[in-house]
């Protein structure tokens, strides 16, 4: 377990590596398993696309980030550092782009279809971005 822990980056690396774990967790069983997440959806094509494309996208985040967390593949320290960079700048260009588009739905500057906008929606990519910032810098 040390040897994960020293790969991650430190225990406060590893900490953030299962904290974006949970994060993704979480947001797989709201696409899932939540029902009062699509009862402000006017129409089916949301849920279709929650747990269609976007929760095939977190799923594989989340398997991803096992992997490389608990050194499935058996690689050294220095592949799975440059694994860790590429890994983490394209979850960084993932939210920074889910977080643009939270904020362009949320005042109204593309469709909403017909949803009222709610805060919850910029929250998400927001809390995101913030753990891959920290992970990145500590």
């Amino acid at each position: 377990m040390s040897d994960l822990i020293l790969e991650a980056g430190g225990t406060l690396g590893f900490a953030f590596h299962v904290l974006f774990m949970l994060f993704n967790v979480f947001i797989i069983v709201q696409f899932y398993f939540s029902k009062s997440f699509y009862n402000n959806f006017s129409t089916e094509e949301p849920k279709i696309v929650f747990r269609g494309p976007f929760g095939a996208v977190f799923i594989t985040i989340l398997i991803m980030s096992i992997l490389l967390t608990f050194d499935v593949t058996g690689n050294t320290y220095d592949e799975n550092v440059v694994q860790y960079k590429f890994w983490y700048s394209f979850l960084f260009m993932l939210m920074a782009i889910a977080l643009i588009s939270a904020i362009l739905r949320y005042f109204n500057v593309v469709s909403n279809y017909g949803v009222t906008p709610n805060i919850r929606v910029i929250m998400f990519p927001l809390i995101g971005l913030i753990i891959i910032l920290l992970k990145t810098f500590t």
